[in-house]
């Protein structure tokens, strides 16, 4: 009776061995709400809910040089129309695979569980607040002398950021007093927030709103209010030669640190989306996502750390690139959609138009055209033919209006009484 029980045993436990090793592994990805697109590795691999088979190595690592180790990190991208898209590693690592007789086998990586569900979020349409620009649908604007490069930092500074993750750090700045701000896509890709350090030392929580798939830019939103913010200026307001300076904070540098060179050019870059300006500015790594600002002082790109190499292999000098300011209002316009920047053509500016020189008893008073902000005084305006209404304001409210006919080919200059005497 007892040998009788004890073969039992042995077929019950050899029956569980077995079923154990021939169970199959699996990776799951599920989202809320379903039907998302699921991206592996830069591969597009399905929908959820998804799931794919994977050796128990994936999972469990291995007990012996048979078992099919997981030999590199494995990134996954979630994204469904009209939400905000999730990014993540799936796994931990490296870990060295070291043998009991000490050889070593390499490094592998292990899920961190077998199972992922994640919440999408809606994503805003729009964000309150606004986005200043320099031009707009109704004028050109004329940039007046060019302003000390010590004013353009001290002007700039407190919207320039410092970003802090656990993936690293980048740069970013700030593009509406709501806390809107700019950064690159590889800063904040895989975060689902950050912490954002303003030049005048404070520092806020950020989420991270959006990630653009194309364009390497991402929208990130400070919580608070009442925030500095960099006014965008067209790429057409730059050339080749003009001064340009970047802020940002690199690598074990200061933050904010400050350099300054000329746009070296303009245009596309093979392989890369976008309008592109070349520029001999020092740009280090850490220095991704933040301003590239022309000689007024706002930005006209996104600076992104490249390396490029001759092609002996020797490191190139001098060549630096940031995204042009008008690739990032294409995004802007998404979430901000009254924001334009748009330049009158050529054609446009011959068929009627007059000039108007505004200048104030307030330095940097702002300038409204037609109830669009267009500009600090003192500037020089090319607006059509026709009746305008112009508006300067100070910072402490006081405003001064004019309604003006402007005829072709007109030059009127217009000083704005701000001051109470």
């Amino acid at each position: 009776m007892q040998l009788k029980f004890r073969v039992v045993l042995i077929s019950v436990l050899c029956l569980a061995a077995s079923t154990q090793s021939f169970a199959k592994d699996y990776l799951t990805i599920n989202s809320q709400p379903q039907g998302a697109t699921v991206e592996i590795d830069g591969v597009v691999v399905g929908k959820t809910p998804y799931s794919v088979e994977v050796p128990g190595g994936y999972l469990r690592g291995a007990k012996s040089v048979f078992g099919k180790l997981l030999r590199h990190q494995v990134h996954l991208k979630v994204t469904l129309d009209g939400y905000l898209s999730k990014e993540m590693d799936l796994a931990n690592g490296p870990t060295p695979w070291i043998a009991l007789n000490g050889t070593y086998h390499g490094d592998f990586w292990i899920l961190k569980r077998a199972a992922f569900d994640l919440a999408l979020q809606k994503a805003a349409t729009s964000f309150t607040g606004s986005v200043q620009t320099t031009l707009s649908n109704s004028a050109v604007l004329t940039m007046g002398p060019a302003l000390p490069t010590e004013d353009i930092v001290r002007n700039s500074n407190g919207a320039v950021l410092l970003l802090s993750g656990s993936q690293g750090s980048g740069s970013g700045f700030i593009v509406s007093e709501t806390g809107v701000a700019v950064t690159n896509a590889h800063v904040a890709r895989g975060q689902d927030t950050l912490t954002a350090t303003s030049g005048n030392g404070q520092s806020f929580q950020s989420k991270v709103v959006y990630v653009d798939p194309t364009l390497d830019i991402a929208l990130i939103k400070l919580e608070g209010s009442g925030f500095p913010q960099l006014r965008l200026a067209p790429t057409q307001s730059v050339q080749s030669g003009s001064a340009v300076v970047a802020i940002g904070t690199p690598s074990k540098g200061f933050q904010n640190s400050v350099t300054k060179g000329i746009v070296s050019g303009l245009g596309a870059m093979k392989g890369e989306p976008g309008i592109w300006i070349q520029t001999d500015t020092a740009i280090n790594p850490g220095n991704s996502g933040g301003p590239l600002l022309n000689s007024a002082g706002d930005v006209v790109g996104i600076t992104t750390q490249k390396q490029f190499l001759s092609s002996d292999g020797r490191p190139l000098q001098g060549i630096g690139f940031a995204l042009s300011s008008s690739d990032l209002l294409t995004v802007l316009q998404k979430f901000f959609p009254d924001v334009k920047l748009t330049v009158t053509t050529q054609a446009q500016q011959q068929k009627g138009k007059g000039h108007v020189s505004i200048s104030a008893d307030v330095e940097g008073a702002d300038i409204y055209i037609d109830g669009k902000f267009v500009g600090n005084v003192p500037a020089t305006l090319t607006l059509p033919s026709g009746p305008h209404t112009i508006e300067v304001k100070d910072q402490n409210g006081a405003k001064w209006q004019r309604e003006l006919e402007v005829l072709e080919d007109s030059d009127v200059k217009v000083t704005a009484k701000l001051t109470k005497h």
